[in-house]
């Protein structure tokens, strides 16, 4: 997908206002990406991407991106394992009609701001039948943020108790880089999905923005802290390298 038969490496420039300097993403859905401010000049690029070589091999191999395109995952899998919480869906498609009747006994109802509709019911999510790939990621997405807000409160608040470590806000959102955060006043934002990692990687994820709460940044004092809250805390946070290898391609974005 990004390193080339012949031995080239293949990449996306995309062009920004904002950018004022060359900088290398790779990703699972796009590849290598080079972002350049708009004056830049594209014959320096292949001499700058030809120097991170080793770098970009790296993240691709800790991402697990194929060599073909053809051999990843569907970006809308047939089912979702929500690994934390012990639960699956699986995701089916019906026509609007149908959808819009299945409401009254869904138990749950997403619309997103395209007014696209979609339900879940008896562990199953239904999307609508002939909406575009893009539709139904912004619905599934929106499906996730939603059962983060109904499950990792609950989750927290157990985590917080027993430790007894009072935080005083709670957001859940689908952040792009990270997994969770807490700020300076005690507010702790998570990753919605965080439901799709292994039950223990979540608690460990809860345990560490708890511990932030004490120790505000990543000093040894914290990380003594947090080993006495989870005494596998470092194999813990060796594993989180590799966390998004749980991530269906839709949630991925």
């Amino acid at each position: 997908m990004i390193f080339c038969a012949d031995g080239t490496i293949k990449y996306t420039v995309i062009r920004s206002k904002r950018a004022k300097h060359v900088r290398l993403k790779v990703s699972r859905n796009s590849g290598l990406q080079v972002v350049v401010p708009l004056s830049f000049k594209e014959n320096l690029l292949p001499q700058i991407v030809e120097k991170r070589a080793d770098w970009i091999r790296n993240v691709a191999e800790k991402l697990e991106i194929p060599e073909d395109v053809s051999s990843l995952p569907p970006m809308i899998p047939d089912e979702i394992d929500l690994l934390a919480i012990g639960e699956k869906y699986s995701v089916r498609y019906m026509s609007e009609e149908e959808l819009s009747e299945k409401r009254v006994d869904a138990d749950k109802i997403i619309r997103t701001s395209n007014n696209h509709l979609s339900v879940e019911m008896e562990n199953c999510i239904y999307l609508p039948e002939g909406l575009a790939e893009e539709g139904c990621v912004d619905l599934l997405q929106s499906w996730l943020i939603r059962s983060g807000k109904e499950c990792l409160p609950d989750l927290l608040d157990k985590a917080s108790e027993a430790h007894g470590i009072p935080y005083k806000k709670l957001q859940v959102r689908m952040q792009k880089g990270r997994w969770g955060s807490c700020s300076g006043r005690g507010t702790i934002s998570l990753n919605a999905r965080l439901l799709l990692l292994p039950a223990e990687l979540l608690e460990y994820i809860l345990l560490h923005e708890l511990a932030h709460v004490h120790h505000p940044n990543h000093s040894q004092a914290y990380w003594s802290y947090l080993q006495s809250l989870d005494r596998q805390a470092l194999g813990h946070d060796a594993d989180m390298v590799d966390a998004w290898r749980y991530i269906p391609r839709c949630f991925s974005m």
